[in-house]
């Protein structure tokens, strides 16, 4: 590996974990924890959801949108374990590789690092207001940070151009995160008249949408390989 991407992957780690330990030793707050617990376990599950991602060695889960709830609705502190740990299953449930440690701790680094940038930055500019605009913000800044992040990281392995890494493994999957975004929206919005329990009845459309995006990369991939 090149010099400069395990400068790269251990400044990561670094900004990462050093994030978590400053959100649980300053903002450790856990108000709801029922609804916490709920989500948490939820996201758990929706990590074992997996889609292969083309081009790469990765998988993509429907647990980011546990973590736009939790920017809509948790605390920082709630929000950010939750990632953590969702994404913990995601890369030990049934893995067809197994990660090694320094991908597990790179993983869990750029979520901590994206769901943090994330949930500060929706907050600072909508605080709250309006959940569609607070949302729109959370999963944009998430999607760029956390996809730029991982592209980074290939290109310098690699050594390819960022933009040409990013483009062919994450361009495609900017609508799945906007969708995701538009039920987070509407699950807390339902919430707030409802309550949060009633309102997890929509998330079955997510499995919906889990079951086509695996379905268009099978046949992506099936046609690659026509293709060669």
């Amino acid at each position: 590996m090149p010099a400069r991407a395990r400068l790269y992957i251990s400044s990561i780690i670094t900004v990462g974990f050093a994030l978590l330990a400053g959100c649980l030793l300053f903002e450790r707050e856990f108000p709801d924890l029922p609804r916490y617990l709920t989500y948490l376990l939820l996201a758990c599950v929706a990590s074992t959801l997996k889609v292969k991602l083309p081009k790469i060695r990765g998988t993509m889960s429907i647990n980011f949108v546990f973590i736009l709830m939790g920017v809509a609705q948790l605390t920082a502190a709630e929000t950010i374990t939750l990632g953590c740990l969702a994404a913990l299953m995601q890369s030990f449930w049934k893995p067809r590789k197994r990660p090694t440690l320094v991908q597990a701790l790179f993983n869990i680094a750029t979520l901590v690092t994206s769901v943090a940038v994330s949930y500060s930055v929706s907050h600072a500019l909508d605080q709250g207001r309006n959940v569609p605009v607070e949302l729109t913000v959370a999963v944009c800044t998430f999607f760029v940070l956390n996809t730029g992040m991982v592209s980074l990281v290939l290109s310098l392995v690699e050594q390819q151009p960022l933009r040409k890494v990013w483009r062919q493994c994450y361009l495609w999957s900017f609508p799945y995160y906007l969708v995701g975004a538009a039920i987070a929206s509407a699950i807390t919005i339902s919430g707030r008249t409802v309550g949060w329990q009633s309102s997890l009845l929509i998330l079955p459309v997510m499995y919906m949408i889990y079951s086509y995006y695996r379905l268009y990369l099978l046949q992506l991939a099936e046609g690659d390989y026509a293709a060669t």
